[in-house]
């Protein structure tokens, strides 16, 4: 969730389910082609948004077995795929926000 949050993206809902986290959409890019790419292009499993949330939210799955090796991975999956579909970031810094929270568990 900080690695997301160093991408200027926002979580949702305010208390989130430790099972997964959704991640509301940058404006002007549709959720469900970021959670298409993240599996399509980089081999990451997630889900996009349901009813009202659908375009506007992706969802990463930490449910079951999920190390922090998982997480790295799933936020650097984020970072290429928002660079591809044109959002404007720093490469890097939510892999480093990542890694900041994980690196003493």
């Amino acid at each position: 969730r900080e690695g997301a949050k160093a991408l200027g993206l926002k979580i949702f809902p305010k208390t989130p389910s430790p099972a997964v986290t959704a991640i509301c959409a940058p404006e002007g890019i549709d959720g469900q082609k970021i959670y298409k790419i993240m599996w399509q292009k980089y081999g990451v499993t997630g889900a996009g948004g349901q009813d009202h949330l659908k375009g506007k939210i992706f969802r990463i799955a930490t449910l079951g077995y999920a190390d922090k090796y998982d997480v790295i991975t799933a936020i650097s999956a984020l970072e290429f795929t928002l660079r591809d579909l044109g959002y404007k970031f720093e490469m890097g810094k939510g892999v480093s926000a990542a890694i900041e929270v994980l690196k003493d568990l």
